[in-house]
């Protein structure tokens, strides 16, 4: 029998003994009563009872006792099981990225980051309120949509807006020409591993049977092989346009550009994602007009693939244009004074390993992804706090990050069990990073790249650099760079035109830091993207 129920029945058994052994002295006394004396009824009615009751409420305390006991030893396994799940490496995805980037400052990280030029220019057509020139931030090197080589846009006349679409993604599809000889190749070579002439045909007809029989074993395994070899049977395009553009027009120019590299029309499939080019609006949209549900849908199931397969995400905007003046310029004038309206795009194409193995990309970033989630709350009583419980996410995000990268010596490999086992790097164990309490100085060069804007972002801007000490305190030689000032009022391109520049730079200047990461910041996740420089140094 446990203590707690030895101790509840003793105060139960004293109680009761209480309640009758005053009840039996005052009816005993009450017929005697000219026996009761004043030490008699400080004895009976004063003495014992003080003490069984003392004996009760000893015991009562005791009991409170062994339950506080048992409440402490039980948040401790509490606070030991949530360390124990904390210290578990979440899942981490392998991805391969290639990507082109098409700014006013450049095309590639250097271009962008040591761009220290004005690029804003007073409009020829476009005039505010007073008639004035308004003052923008064009990419002056486009070609105009009307000398560009697509038989659309000469048999289609488009709005402003559309032909300069056009011009943005040609440029991107113009910069990714390597990529596109790359899948070319591989097509046609598969085209003709399926059309080889069967070599019996051409053997003497007296030995044609001989042959057939003779090799029937071999042939068989060869068919096997032939069927199992691996292709892409498919390249899914997302096409991110401003909302109210002419998608028609710009999903056919990229047709006809893949078609002159002898890409089929028949390998492509579009999907249409639109963007409100305003933070708020785009972060009450669900489904594809999330980048972070976009991530999780289609970059870590890619990744999960043992099959080859590719995902290509072409993000083009501009606000030069009346009617985007009108929409989200003038009606918040107030608000966006200090914003002068630019224009970018960004392509990326994501593949798996087995793509990777199997096209042999060579102007790629190997990647490894983790999402850090925060649970949605299911209540907000305002806009404010929801902002606040957003604000908190972010420093809890950066926080388990911090102690992802910090516990595992900046060094990452993919965690889910259903992904192919490509790296060999050994990990931190759960158990030796819940132990660990003094983990070895990081000595060792970092780059850190965000997607904040630190002009409309500064508690984030805060947040962040109590993050970046961390390593610094820690010993890392760390260089960190903002990101999220270009094209801020797209929220398809504000995390997207990170990670295109940090892919560059990870791709071409390796040699300028050991270990590179980018933290993309969504509503209820940060998206952590860290170069995997183990796999590019395998022979």
């Amino acid at each position: 029998m446990g203590a707690k129920k030895i101790l509840s029945y003793s105060r139960f058994i004293l109680g009761a003994f209480l309640a009758v052994y005053l009840l039996l002295v005052w009816m005993y006394f009450k017929d005697n009563a000219r026996q009761l004396t004043s030490s008699g009824l400080l004895l009976w009615f004063v003495a014992i009872p003080i003490l069984l009751f003392g004996t009760i409420m000893a015991l009562l305390w005791w009991q409170k006792k062994l339950d506080k006991q048992e409440s402490q030893a039980s948040d401790t396994l509490d606070e030991t099981s949530n360390k124990k799940e904390s210290a578990k490496l979440p899942d981490t995805y392998q991805l391969f990225v290639f990507s082109r980037i098409c700014l006013p400052e450049g095309d590639s990280w250097s271009d962008v980051i040591n761009n220290d030029q004005d690029l804003t220019l007073l409009s020829d057509e476009l005039t505010d309120f007073d008639g004035l020139p308004v003052l923008v931030k064009p990419i002056t090197r486009l070609a105009d949509a009307t000398s560009l080589p697509y038989r659309y846009i000469s048999d289609e006349p488009s709005d402003d807006i559309t032909l300069r679409l056009c011009s943005l993604i040609h440029e991107q599809l113009t910069l990714s020409e390597e990529l596109w000889s790359t899948l070319a190749e591989h097509l046609d070579q598969y085209q003709q591993d399926n059309t080889q002439p069967n070599s019996a045909i051409n053997v003497h007809p007296e030995w044609q049977q001989h042959y057939l029989v003779g090799s029937e074993e071999k042939h068989k395994e060869d068919t096997i092989t032939a069927t199992s070899v691996a292709h892409l049977s498919t390249l899914p395009i997302y096409l991110c346009l401003p909302i109210g553009a002419d998608s028609a027009p710009l999903i056919a120019i990229v047709k006809e550009h893949l078609a002159t590299y002898g890409i089929p029309e028949t390998l492509l499939s579009f999907t249409l994602i639109e963007t409100n080019n305003d933070d708020a609006k785009d972060l009450e949209n669900k489904g594809e007009s999330d980048p972070a549900s976009f991530i999780n849908e289609h970059l870590t199931s890619l990744s999960l693939s043992a099959m080859p397969e590719m995902r290509l995400l072409i993000i083009a905007d501009t606000q030069l244009s009346d009617e985007w003046l009108d929409q989200h310029l003038y009606p918040h004038q107030t608000q966006t004074t200090n914003i002068i309206p630019t224009e970018a795009g960004a392509l990326l194409v994501f593949f798996n390993k087995a793509a990777q193995d199997l096209l042999d990309i060579e102007t790629n970033t190997s990647v490894l992804l983790t999402e850090v989630h925060t649970p949605d709350a299911k209540h907000h009583d305002s806009h404010g706090t929801e902002r606040m419980n957003n604000r908190r996410g972010y420093l809890n995000h950066l926080t388990t990050i911090k102690n992802l990268l910090i516990d595992n010596e900046l060094s990452l490999v993919p965690t889910n069990t259903a992904s192919p086992k490509t790296l060999n790097k050994p990990t931190t164990k759960p158990d030796d990073t819940e132990t660990k309490t003094n983990v070895a100085p990081l000595d060792t060069s970092i780059t850190a790249i965000s997607d904040i804007n630190p002009s409309t972002q500064p508690y984030d801007m805060s947040v962040y650099m109590s993050f970046v000490e961390a390593f610094i305190t820690k010993g890392a030689l760390v260089n960190e760079y903002h990101l999220g000032h270009y094209m801020p009022l797209n929220n398809w391109l504000k995390p997207f035109i990170s990670l295109s520049l940090f892919v560059n730079l990870a791709e071409k200047d390796q040699q300028e830091s050991d270990s590179v990461f980018l933290i993309t910041q969504h509503k209820h996740c940060s998206m952590l993207w860290l170069a995997d420089d183990f796999q590019k140094s395998e022979p």
